[in-house]
């Protein structure tokens, strides 16, 4: 069963919101669980390359 569409009343928008939701930022650094990974991999190929 359908809801019916309420009529929201829009008051006048804040253009600063928009701006910092438009803003892609991240972390600066890697993150801890790719650093772990990244150890883990280069451990695992040097394991593999003294096998060879």
């Amino acid at each position: 069963m359908k809801r019916a569409k309420q009529k929201r009343l829009l008051g006048p928008r804040n253009p600063l919101v928009a701006l910092v939701l438009f803003k892609k930022s991240g972390a600066h650094s890697k993150t801890e669980k790719a650093l772990r990974r990244e150890a883990k991999v280069t451990t695992l190929r040097k394991l593999n390359h003294i096998e060879d």
